[in-house]
């Protein structure tokens, strides 16, 4: 960039070290002082001023002062008085360096940021205005819309997350050197619109800087192939009816308590059953039935059978593990699959449930159970078989204790015999 006669620091008359503001001042300065037509001999100032006019193109702008002062460097090495204010110039550049790159970094973020979000809101117009000017001079804004058009019939855009990957400098994109392109690194949630499956997939964008702005770059030439190959996935894509997917759905889910519904629950539960059966986990299910209390006149209304139905559903709800699985199937009873759960352990689960059931404000209504193990697929079978089985929790507690007491039981109280308990003090056991 320079030889040993065309030292711009001393063709301006300024400190290598100067301010910036320094070096515009000493410009204007010098171009008052050499003007042609201020001059007697008016050759010599014309040349004079074509030096002066080309040293401060380049220490003038603070990005060609750097890559200059590089050279500069290498060109004074041997001189230590030059050297010893390089190496101050230099901690003080590093500092703006700094400075500069994040501000560069942010700028160019931002841009892709709207870019992206335009997307989102399929606001192609706004978009195809953050491309570079040979993007668009390459591509219509016409291709441009019509490709976004038929992409968003496959995919959608629903999230991004954007960072910072690489800094290139002096690169060539498109035909066209740029002082600086920054490569971000994206990471992209899209939908297909097919089947609903969400998915997360990572692409690199780069943005350019054409000396006044910063823009995305494309990185087609052409949409019209890509345009083509989208309009053959689309149209081999099966037809969607929307309404009878949103039917579908509304059928899996019970609208009351936002819990699933007997279809809803049958197909979670044959899934489990599927894993169940490749991985050799226990599976159970419980059933929970609620009746009107006894004292009741038999007239129990519709709203407070649902505001009950509410209410024990999300006192269920509460001590449930996440990876169960919860319905209402029917108008007074739920089901619930406990996975990877023994009957044994499902059956204190179940009490668990039961005893935050007791506790709720509708605790007045008389709640039956039931809990068996769950190997068969016929769901809809097993819970109408288990529906046959349930029982109020007392009377299951009084088969319980019935089917266990033996006669060496009469005579405790609890787990213990009555003479355990007065002598707890005496051997120095004291449980209370």
């Amino acid at each position: 960039m320079m030889n040993g006669n065309n030292d711009f620091y001393k063709i301006l008359q300024v400190h290598p070290e100067a301010a910036q503001e320094v070096i515009d001042a000493a410009y204007r300065c010098l171009s008052k002082k050499y003007h042609p037509d201020l001059n007697n001999n008016q050759h010599k100032a014309t040349e004079h001023m074509k030096e002066i006019n080309v040293a401060y193109s380049v220490v003038g702008n603070p990005r060609g002062r750097r890559l200059y002062h590089f050279d500069w460097i290498k060109q004074n090495a041997g001189d230590k008085s030059k050297n010893a204010f390089a190496s101050n110039f230099n901690k003080n550049e590093k500092k703006e360096n700094e400075s500069d790159l994040r501000n560069e970094e942010s700028e160019a973020y931002e841009v892709l940021d709207d870019f992206f979000a335009e997307t989102i809101n399929e606001n192609w117009e706004k978009a195809y205005e953050k491309l570079t000017q040979k993007d668009r001079e390459n591509v219509p804004g016409a291709d441009f819309i019509e490709w976004k058009e038929v992409v968003t019939q496959i995919y959608k855009l629903g999230g991004y997350k954007i960072s910072f990957f690489k800094r290139y400098l002096n690169c060539e994109y498109a035909g066209i050197i740029y002082p600086t392109i920054l490569q971000f690194s994206v990471a992209l949630k899209e939908m297909t619109v097919s089947n609903s499956q969400i998915c997360e997939e990572h692409t690199q964008k780069y943005v350019a800087f054409d000396g006044h702005v910063w823009r995305v770059c494309l990185g087609f030439k052409d949409l019209k192939s890509n345009i083509l190959k989208f309009k053959h996935l689309a149209q081999a894509m099966p037809k969607i009816d929307r309404d009878d997917v949103f039917l579908r759905a509304i059928e899996k889910i019970d609208l009351l308590t936002g819990l699933y519904s007997l279809n809803g629950f049958i197909e979670q539960a044959e899934r489990e059953i599927a894993r169940s059966k490749r991985y050799g986990n226990p599976l159970s299910l419980a059933i929970l039935k609620i009746e009107e209390p006894e004292e009741s006149d038999g007239q129990e209304t519709s709203a407070n059978l649902e505001a009950s139905i509410s209410s024990l559903a999300e006192a269920i709800c509460e001590k449930m593990r996440r990876t169960d699985i919860i319905g209402r199937c029917g108008d007074r009873f739920f089901a619930i699959a406990f996975t990877e759960t023994t009957l044994s352990d499902a059956n204190q689960a179940l009490e668990k449930i039961l005893d935050q059931l007791e506790s709720d404000k509708y605790s007045s209504h008389k709640i039956y159970s039931a809990c068996v193990p769950l190997i068969d697929t016929n769901i809809g079978h097993i819970i109408e078989d288990t529906l046959t089985k349930v029982q109020l929790r007392e009377e299951k507690s009084q088969v319980t204790k019935k089917s266990k007491e033996t006669p060496e039981d009469k005579g405790k109280l609890g787990k213990y015999k009555i003479s355990d308990i007065l002598g707890f003090n005496k051997k120095g056991r004291n449980h209370f």
